[in-house]
């Protein structure tokens, strides 16, 4: 297919071209806010820019949308793609908290129906490692899930990623950005949550928070507690799946190492991720726009998240319930 790309960031330049590239897909247009920006990046691959005139993605040449703006132009963007019968996958998350920080709506018309096929690039979705944890968790509930995510972000004044501090362009902080992939696997494994308990805390002077805390609840007996943090201390990226005696590990959790611990003693394999993660991910997007089916990274699921990281950011004495 000939894709147009929204988007000129890092994602785009070390990941989502070289894997159109890769795939023996053909990325014909680049657009981006900053026309002389996209134009260098553009040049570097060998693409086509098409200036800031949002109509040029949509041309008759493109067949395809990959969408990696900030946040706030997601859903818009993805909504012109697919009134103009174009598929579209788009950078996560879908919107995230938009909607609660007074932005626009979290995109209930993307995906399904007779639409063309959208999805959302939760990537870690197709690593092996993750999928064979899914393969474990086949009929067995655990009782817990630990989620655990820290790095350093803190981007100063002029810094490209500054955007991702501010809510009204980012969907939010730190559980938007990196912890919305981790809220993704939760849905992907255990379905749309019955509960949400969030506290976002210590956040930027633009309002995104650096740290959050989130508990969830499903009526089959999990619970889950996630922790994303931007901070100084030593990395952590990790999940953990416990229950009946029974604990399952990812850590780190894109080194594709799943140790099992039972009573009976701890055993490890290691499945590999790909180099480049986006190249399963938009394999599987073209794979699921030739065969008409359902691409493994659905909108529907990238809405849950969404529901979320909304629930987690409002203020409320009482925790509200997702199934009402």
């Amino acid at each position: 297919m000939r894709w147009a790309v929204a988007g000129y960031g890092d994602v785009v330049e070390r990941r989502v071209l070289p894997a159109l590239r890769a795939l023996g897909e053909e990325p014909v247009y680049l657009w981006g806010r900053d026309p002389d920006r996209a134009a260098r990046v553009a040049a570097r691959h060998g693409v086509r820019a098409c200036g800031n005139d949002e109509r040029a993605l949509l041309g008759d040449e493109v067949e395809a949308v990959y969408v990696a703006t900030p946040v706030v132009r997601h859903v818009p963007l993805a909504r012109a793609a697919l009134a103009a019968g174009r598929p579209v996958l788009v950078e996560k998350p879908l919107a995230g908290g938009l909607e609660g920080a007074g932005g626009p709506d979290r995109g209930a018309d993307i995906g399904g129906g007779d639409r063309p096929p959208a999805a959302v690039a939760y990537y870690r979705r197709l690593a092996p490692a993750v999928r064979r944890l899914r393969e474990e968790l086949d009929g067995w509930t655990p009782a817990r899930v630990d989620v655990r995510f820290r790095c350093a972000f803190a981007p100063g004044p002029g810094h490209p990623m500054r955007w991702r501090t501010d809510p009204a362009v980012s969907g939010g902080g730190v559980l938007a950005d990196a912890g919305s992939h981790r809220l993704d696997l939760l849905v992907m494994l255990f379905g749309r949550p019955d509960d949400v308990r969030g506290r976002l805390t210590d956040r930027f002077p633009r309002g995104a928070e650096r740290r959050a805390e989130v508990d969830l609840a499903w009526a089959s007996g999990v619970r889950a507690r996630v922790v994303a943090e931007w901070g100084d201390a030593p990395p952590v990226d990790r999940i953990e799946v416990m229950g009946e005696g029974r604990i399952l590990t990812l850590d780190p959790l894109d080194s594709g190492r799943l140790r099992t611990h039972t009573a009976r003693g701890t055993s490890e394999v290691t499945l590999a991720p790909a180099p480049n993660p986006h190249q399963p991910l938009i394999a599987d997007f073209v794979a699921a726009v030739a065969a008409g089916r359902p691409p493994v990274c659905p909108v529907s699921d990238a809405r849950i998240v969404d529901e979320i990281i909304a629930a987690a950011g409002r203020p409320h004495p009482a925790w509200p319930s997702l199934s009402g």
